[in-house]
């Protein structure tokens, strides 16, 4: 009896042998390949095909058939390792798996009919081979089926798996150093787990013997490399303000800078000197020289200053006479409100010219005494003449005349009255004030790039506006932003009970003691805010700053080369305060989101301040120019990478798909795969830069990736791809990510039994 005849008797088709040799199908393993459908297409009736469909998965769970090898195939378990026949010499390449293989998991995708091993060939020593039963695809109830399978593990780190001890090519090969570990598995006798890094998938496996299972459980154990925790990340070395962590050595702060930096020639004081320290939140610092001239009661009135001031901080230094000082001090101004003026009237006598409606041209006229009622807080002109009195009311429009001439001024504008103590009269004096809501000013960028977006020509101009009812002439002008005093909102925790529900566990290896201490429960330390910094521009040339006049000074003006880049990022959560173990959590970023920029590096010895940005795109003709984006450039220091952004590149997608997911709840660790396809529909070449967030915990490690990823040159957790992608094609990118040390609240974590 032939093979075929003896295969078709034990699924119970032997009297279609003829129907099915006519169709081609004289081949057991090709029989053995059909499915209940194509049995039906051939013409076997539905009950032989279904009942010849599940004979087929139990022949091919107890290996493969062949009677001349059932006795060789029983001993080979026990057979020496050299008598194996090595894989042939000259073949560099292996085909691994057919279409549908009966070993892939019943959620993954097809693959090619034959997928090449490119690797280096295995020929170096076995030091385990046997039948193994491994866990397979879903049977037809939803249950894995175990199948009979040879494996052998080589001595340069890799297992793999045939059908049957005599074939040459395996189904399939791994990589056993990226595995997490091999451990014992519960449930079954003999079994045992191989979990890896670099796919998120878990193998088990059933030895025939205690004995083979400990040889080959020893077998992987020995090329296993177990992974390393990722050191800590410290979210204070994370500045997204400051890209690097050199400060540049004009926003060092005094205290530490060098000695010699003391070592300066003090500058020789003239008249009419002015100094303007003018702050982004409104406060401005004013130094000015002036010459003043003492009365012989050392009286001195100082005009010719802003509409207000601070007077407490007010400060007097005489160049001529160090030893002189301020005795006392007055500060007048007095504000022009109806309230102020009538204040200033009381008891004085006053003609008051009240106008009328339009039907008569003469005002009414009234003389008399202001008088006061602090009860009822009302004004009222008392004329004792006529015995009237008229009451005033802070909303008329009214004008007046003093009837009696007097000696001093009833009101004055902003002044400073004096004593000074000093043996001089007259004296050269440096006067210094602060006040607020003065002057403002904010930065403001022209940015205009050439067609083919090589070159961006960049000026930067400073708006200031004069409000302080005052002109300063020939000033020393310093600007200074200061950081916005925001304040946020304090989140309030959520309970235990809204957090994620802990997954079962899939196994793993056993980290140990992580070197991080507070990393589980609440016990996590809150991350130090970063410092704010205050940052100076000091405009290199006096300027005039005249009242109620806009002042603009160009302070930048650069042709700077640049590279016009797009990428590629995905809308994935924000980092949280535990672990996120949730396998959906985050998948449902699928579609990428297209950024284009231009970016260059800011090789400049000095600061640019943050501000409003127009960036525009001169035509191929050169005239004329294309507004690209308008928006807010922040602060960059020297050696800072600007990125400018444009207006999305049109035709580029990507998508982004999880592959894999294992959560091991006992060993806190996590794997992760994902599978991102970025399409180019257009017919010219572009290249872009494929950005991902690691959002699920702090302490990760790239275990697997093709194309190999590159560390974000910024952001500690993420990482990036650079994809070069021809006109109408796309690419695909395939990693793993391996969290450890996870930090998860005290209701999800195991508590230890405790022993009656």
């Amino acid at each position: 009896m032939s093979t075929l005849e003896q295969y078709l008797k034990i699924i119970g088709l032997e009297s279609y042998k003829d129907l099915l040799t006519e169709n081609g199908y004289d081949d057991p393993d090709l029989i053995s390949e059909l499915t209940e459908d194509e049995l039906v297409a051939v013409g076997v009736k539905r009950g032989h095909a279904k009942r010849a469909f599940v004979k087929s998965r139990e022949v091919a769970a107890g290996g493969p058939i062949n009677t001349s090898n059932t006795s060789n195939s029983s001993s080979s378990n026990t057979t020496p390792t050299t008598s194996s026949p090595p894989p042939p010499q000259t073949k560099s390449k292996i085909s691994i798996g057919k279409k549908n293989d009966d070993d892939s998991d019943s959620d993954s995708e097809s693959t090619p009919s034959m997928i090449s091993y490119s690797g280096p060939p295995l020929q170096s020593k076995v030091i385990f081979e046997g039948f193994l039963q491994k866990k397979g695809e879903e049977g037809f109830f939803g249950s894995k089926v175990w199948k009979k399978r040879y494996f052998r593990i080589y001595e340069e780190g890799r297992m793999a798996y045939f059908k049957s001890n005599t074939d040459v090519s395996p189904i399939k090969i791994i990589e056993l150093r990226g595995a997490l570990g091999c451990e014992d598995m519960e449930g079954k006798q003999y079994a045992f787990k191989i979990s890896m890094k670099t796919s998120a998938r878990v193998y088990y496996l059933v030895a025939q013997s205690l004995v083979d299972k400990q040889r080959c459980m020893d077998a992987a154990k020995k090329l296993i490399i177990p992974p390393v925790v990722p050191v800590k990340i410290d979210p204070n070395a994370i500045r997204p303000y400051l890209q690097h962590t050199q400060e540049p050595s004009q926003c060092k702060s005094s205290r530490f800078d060098a000695p010699s930096s003391w070592e300066v020639l003090e500058k020789p004081a003239a008249e009419g000197d002015i100094r303007l320290n003018i702050h982004s939140s409104g406060q401005v610092f004013i130094e000015e020289t002036r010459t003043i001239n003492l009365d012989d009661n050392g009286m001195v009135w100082i005009h010719d200053l802003p509409k207000s001031l601070d007077e407490r901080t007010v400060h007097y230094q005489s160049i001529t006479d160090p030893e002189s000082f301020v005795l006392e001090q007055t500060y007048h101004n007095d504000a022009k409100t109806p309230e102020r003026m009538l204040d200033k009237l009381i008891g004085k006598e006053i003609e008051v010219s009240i106008p009328r409606d339009d039907h008569f041209d003469e005002p009414i006229k009234m003389k008399g005494v202001v008088i006061y009622n602090p009860k009822e807080k009302t004004y009222a002109l008392q004329n004792k003449e006529t015995n009237t009195v008229h009451f005033l009311s802070s909303g008329e429009v009214i004008s007046f005349n003093l009837l009696k001439t007097e000696l001093e001024p009833i009101f004055r504008e902003s002044s400073l009255e004096w004593m000074v103590k000093s043996a001089e009269k007259q004296q050269l004096i440096r006067l210094s004030y602060n006040a607020k809501d003065l002057f403002k000013w904010h930065a403001n960028y022209v940015g205009v790039l050439d067609p083919r977006e090589k070159e961006l020509e960049l000026r930067g101009w400073f708006t200031i506006k004069n409000k302080s009812g005052k002109d300063y002439l020939n000033s020393n002008v310093i600007l200074i932003r200061e950081p916005e005093d925001k304040k946020k909102e304090e989140k309030k925790e959520e309970p235990a009970s809204s957090l994620p529900v802990p997954l079962p566990s899939v196994g793993g290896f056993k980290l140990g003691k992580l070197p991080i201490s507070g990393l589980l429960g609440g016990g996590a330390t809150k991350p130090v805010e970063p410092e704010k910094r205050t940052y100076s521009y000091t405009i290199d040339h006096k300027t005039n700053l005249k009242n109620l006049e806009s002042k603009q000074i160009c302070f930048l003006s650069k042709k700077l080369p640049v590279k016009s880049i797009d990428t590629i990022r995905f809308d994935t959560p924000k980092y949280t305060k535990y672990a996120s173990v949730n396998k959906d959590h985050g998948t449902d970023a699928k579609t990428g989101i297209v950024d284009s920029s231009i970016i260059f590096t800011w090789n400049h010895p000095y600061s640019i301040p943050g501000g409003e940005m127009k960036l525009q795109r001169k035509h191929k003709d050169q005239f004329g120019s294309d507004i690209l984006n308008v928006f807010d450039m922040q602060h960059y220091n020297p050696s800072d990478i600007i990125s400018i952004p444009m207006q999305p590149l049109g035709k580029v997608s990507s998508t982004r798909t999880q592959t894999g997911f294992n959560f091991d709840l006992d060993n806190l660790y996590l794997v992760e795969t994902f599978e991102i396809k970025v399409m180019n529909g257009r017919e010219e070449p572009v290249r872009v830069i494929i950005e991902e967030n690691l959002y699920r915990w702090e302490y990760f490690e790239i275990s697997y990736s093709e194309p190999k990823s590159q560390p974000h040159p910024t952001h500690k957790r993420k990482i990036q791809w650079v994809l070069e992608i021809p006109p109408l094609d796309g690419k695909t990118i395939n990693y793993s990510v391996f969290y450890c040390g996870l930090g998860l609240p005290d209701s999800m974590l195991k508590k230890p039994e405790v022993k009656k």
